[in-house]
């Protein structure tokens, strides 16, 4: 038995020992293969960089063609919902030179350029028929690979080139139909790559306050420069792969929509009455600004002449020559004029100096620092209280408060209505306007007296109509602001300020709403108290010599409804009317004709209505 179970133990033995021998022979063979294999890649790596057909498809010194992951950029809505920016998708037609397969096309039993040039016009052939585009320009398009890098000033040969940029889907389905066929496989080397492209579906409507954005979905002017970032999300740019293993892969975040303030149907309206406005009085060009002072919101903005964001084509063309895009609210200064007599009058009765039952003797003239200055029609008035200062907007009566008070604390309550800095408005290009205080050079003794009535100083439209809304809001500046949610998250209401009492802005309000009866009559709205202020100023020239052109004027009128308890102001500017020069026969009437189609759309019950609900 002994003997038995040796023998069986050494025939197991043998094979255990068989069948590793075996496995490892297997394993070489195995790695035999590899080994091939990979001889093989070797070669075929070595080989390709001396076959001219496809040695660029390797050659790691030449330019490589920058890709870019970007997101779709995020829409814009106004304040109930309805859209006003989205995207879509238009496609890119590109060669891919390293892809343009060739043989002996010229017959000289040699590979060389001028086979891969026979192949080029052949495509450019194509894409002529295809596109409808003359050969020559196609031709001339398709052959020529050299770029001239601005900075070093040398031609780099391209490895692709975007041939027609942003062509619509119809024309992607004809293209790509022509480059999966059979027949022409040379077509392969050509490329139709996806690009997002902005969409204002209201074309010219609150072009001004939308912006646009260029080729490379980069927003200019406008929200889409403000919130650029924001609505581009995190575009990540990378060298296109050019080999299997050299595919990177990266995570981009999309942007994010923005729900505004602004109301489509208001600023439909300002845009209707500013286009009729202009016709009516003659004049060249104007604004309209829409805003509630209690919370800042900007419910519309318009101006004229304006642009329409989706025809790129046109605004490029014109670019240096005809900025249309700028927003003439936030991004130009003027002289206000008699505006300016609100902060004045404000100044005055904060100072504690001055009631509105506080008189002065209005001779028509008034000398200071030496010039004269004179009311706007010439007369001498005789004793004006201050709400007869504000009735006739008198000039001299504005330099008399502002004088007697001093420039430190004249200055110094402008500068507390923002006078001189930016508003904080979140759109692109905001100017800062331009006061002139005691200790800079170009700050003069007369110019005290001619800044209480709008002359010398300079304004934005966002940073007067801010400021006024102080005045309506109980002495509270509130930061305008048009973005009203980020996605998700609201955006609060900012306090940018405290230039005056609660009982000051009541008190100036109320002269406001008297001095309509008079000086504004134009501007009253049947059913509703108006409280509000005209303004006309003269156009300054700066050369040859500094002076007024005296036939042109700015008319404004700033407004808000009702009077004591405002749900809106109103700001109208229209530059150089033809028909009448003075705000209150041009911009008064327009300020009354928005109002009455606004207490409609905002559904306004007259005051008497809205005051006869609230009693108990």
């Amino acid at each position: 038995m002994i003997g038995c179970s040796a023998n069986l133990w050494a025939r197991g033995q043998v094979r255990v020992t068989d069948n590793l021998t075996a496995l490892h022979l297997r394993l070489r063979v195995i790695m035999g293969v590899f080994a091939a294999c990979a001889l093989v890649v070797v070669g075929r790596l070595v080989y390709l960089p001396f076959d001219q057909n496809v040695q660029t498809k390797l050659d790691l010194t030449a330019p490589r063609q920058r890709e870019v992951l970007q997101p779709a950029r995020g829409n814009i809505y106004d304040r109930k919902g309805e859209l006003l920016v989205t995207n879509t998708v238009l496609y890119d037609l590109a060669i891919e030179y390293g892809y343009v397969t060739y043989g002996d096309e010229d017959t000289d039993k040699d590979l060389d350029e001028q086979d891969e040039l026979v192949v080029l016009r052949r495509i450019a052939q194509d894409l002529s028929a295809l596109l409808g585009e003359p050969y020559p320009d196609v031709e001339n398009l398709v052959t020529n690979r050299l770029y001239l890098d601005p900075d070093t000033q040398q031609e780099i040969k391209l490895l692709r080139k975007t041939l027609y940029p942003l062509l619509s889907a119809e024309k992607r389905d004809m293209l790509q139909a022509a480059i999966s066929a059979a027949d022409k496989p040379y077509l392969t080397a050509l490329v139709l790559s996806p690009r997002h492209r902005r969409i204002y579906p209201h074309g010219e409507v609150a072009a001004h306050v939308l912006g646009l954005t260029n080729y490379d979905q980069i927003g200019f002017y406008g929200l889409e420069e403000s919130y650029n970032r924001t609505l581009a999300g995190y575009t990540i740019a990378f060298d296109q792969p050019l080999l299997p293993w050299d595919l990177q892969y990266a995570k981009v975040d999309a942007g994010a929509d923005l729900h505004l303030t602004l109301d489509l149907g208001v600023q439909l309206t300002a845009e209707e009455v500013l286009k009729d406005s202009l016709a009516k009085y003659g004049a060249s060009s104007g604004s309209v600004v829409v805003m509630a002072p209690a919370t800042g919101e900007i419910l519309a903005m318009a101006s004229l002449p304006t642009f329409n964001p989706n025809d790129l084509e046109s605004l490029a063309s014109d670019f240096n020559t005809n900025p249309v895009w700028r927003n003439p609210v936030v991004a130009e200064q003027f002289e206000p004029g008699s505006i300016f007599k609100i902060f004045t009058m404000a100044a005055a009765l904060e100072s504690g100096e001055y009631t509105r039952n506080s008189s002065y003797n209005d001779t028509g003239s008034f000398e200071y620092g030496g010039i004269v200055v004179r009311n706007w029609d010439g007369r001498a008035w005789g004793v004006q209280d201050m709400t007869g200062l504000m009735e006739h907007s008198l000039n001299v009566g504005a330099a008399t408060l502002s004088t007697s008070m001093g420039a430190q604390r004249f200055y110094d309550q402008l500068l507390s209505f923002g006078m001189g800095s930016q508003t904080g408005v979140d759109l692109a290009g905001e100017l800062t306007g331009h006061l002139k205080r005691p200790g800079d050079a170009d700050w003069h003794e007369s110019d005290l007296a001619t800044n209480a009535f709008g002359q010398g100083v300079a304004v934005t439209q966002v940073q007067l109509i801010t400021a006024v809304a102080s005045v309506a809001n109980g002495g509270v500046t509130m930061r305008p602001h048009l973005v009203a949610r980020v996605q998700n998250d609201p955006v609060a209401p900012q306090i940018a300020g405290r230039p005056i009492s609660a009982a000051t802005a009541q008190e100036l309000a109320q002269m406001l709403l008297e001095s309509i009866d008079v000086e504004g009559s134009k501007a009253q709205v049947a059913g509703y108290e108006v409280a509000g202020k005209t303004g006309t100023a003269q156009i300054p020239i700066q050369l040859p010599n500094y002076h007024y052109d005296p036939n042109k004027t700015i008319a404004t009128f700033v407004g808000w409804v009702p009077a004591l308890q405002p749900q809106f102001l109103a700001f109208v500017r229209l530059n150089e009317p033809s028909t009448e020069q003075w705000g209150s026969q041009t911009a008064a009437p327009a300020f009354a004709a928005l109002v009455e189609r606004l207490v409609v759309q905002l559904q306004m019950p007259p005051d008497a209505r809205r005051m006869a609900l609230a009693r108990p």
